[in-house]
């Protein structure tokens, strides 16, 4: 077994060992300060290694991090190309849909530009009928206008002749009413009273006639007529003829109806007959309860018909139920031509006790007409 230098040396030189006991602690020490600034070294090392592993720790955890959120990313980006992919199918899926409606329309627009060019042709064909039957229409147009110029030019001749035929028969009658007035005038001048009286009356009777048919057929008489201005000219006529005391007056009062022109001749005679009537007899003399004014009022009603006419008067007024039996001309004309035109007569009077409704005073004849649609 071999022995260590330092014990050989010692051994060689016991004289020596002291010295080489210092250098050997001097060489321990120095070892041991190499050491410790070696393990300083190595501490720094291992300080550094640390912070260097902390760093590669931090740089690890941020690049995981930037790995997660890369990874997301690429997950949402390969969701979002899944969707891409689902709306490329889904597009490519609608093209072909609008390919086949595209088809579908060219194939329906095919047959429609065949239908029309089969419509334009019937409507050409249409067309050379529709000017065929215009030509033939033209034709009979003029045909049937010529012959209603012809036609029309006859009834034209037999309207002149008509109305010619017409205007000579009013003129005759008129002719014929004046003789007959002429003639009753006449033997009224021979015959003594009342029998004169009662031919005068007739007299002015057929002179309102006369008049009455000259207002009515003239030349500008319609199928309706308003009956307000004849009835007005009527009683002025007869005002003027009676002569009644100066406080008497007629008025004509109400709208303006029409009567159609068959009963507008008998209406007048009835309005005539009444006023004459209650000018004679409503105010005779010496009567005190009328005064020395009054009036007698005809109103007429209804628009745009006449439906009543009123003879109204305030003078001593006239039993109604005398007038039933009574067989005067006058009544009798009153009622005759009330039958003709289906008019109704009401009698209402102050002197008639039990009259519903009555007058105040004097006398109210209501004339009421048919309706006429």
């Amino acid at each position: 077994m071999s022995r260590s230098p330092r014990k050989e040396a010692h051994s060689r030189h016991p004289e020596e060992a002291p010295e080489a006991m210092r250098r050997l602690i001097d060489d321990l020490r120095r070892d041991l300060a190499i050491s410790g600034i070696e393990r300083e070294q190595l501490q720094l090392e291992a300080e550094e290694l640390r912070e260097q592993t902390t760093l590669y720790a931090q740089v690890c955890a941020t690049l995981e991090a930037r790995l997660d959120a890369v990874t997301g990313q690429l997950r949402r980006t390969e969701r979002t190309l899944v969707e891409v992919r689902q709306r490329v199918d889904d597009e490519r899926i609608f093209r072909r849909s609008l390919e086949r409606q595209l088809l579908a329309s060219r194939v329906e627009a095919d047959t429609a530009e065949e239908e029309f060019r089969v419509a334009l042709e019937e409507l050409d064909q249409s067309s050379r009928e529709l000017a065929e039957s215009n030509a033939r229409l033209r034709d009979l147009n003029e045909t049937l206008e010529r012959q209603v110029d012809r036609r029309t030019a006859a009834l034209k001749a037999a309207l002149a002749d008509r109305d010619a035929l017409i205007h000579e028969i009013h003129h005759q009658t008129r002719n014929n009413l004046q003789v007959i007035s002429s003639l009753l005038n006449l033997q009224a001048s021979r015959l003594e009273e009342p029998s004169a009286r009662e031919v005068r009356k007739s007299f002015g009777r057929i002179q309102t006639m006369s008049l009455v048919h000259g207002l009515v057929f003239d030349d500008s008489s319609t199928a309706d007529m308003p009956i307000g201005p004849l009835i007005a000219t009527v009683c002025d006529r007869m005002a003027a003829e009676l002569e009644p005391s100066p406080g008497i007056a007629v008025q004509v009062t109400g709208g303006t109806g029409l009567v159609p022109l068959k009963v507008a001749g008998q209406l007048a005679l009835i309005v005539a007959e009444l006023v004459a009537n209650a000018l004679t007899h409503a105010y005779p003399p010496g009567d005190a309860g009328s005064g020395p004014n009054g009036t007698v009022e005809i109103t007429v009603t209804g628009e745009p018909r006449v439906s009543i006419i009123r003879v109204r008067d305030d003078g001593i007024g006239l039993d109604e139920s005398r007038t039933a039996s009574r067989r005067g001309l006058g009544l009798l004309l009153v009622r005759t031509l009330a039958r003709q035109v289906g008019a109704r007569i009401r009698f209402a009077s102050a002197a008639t006790p039990d009259a519903s409704p009555r007058p105040l005073r004097g006398t109210e004849v209501e004339i009421r007409l048919p309706r006429i649609d």
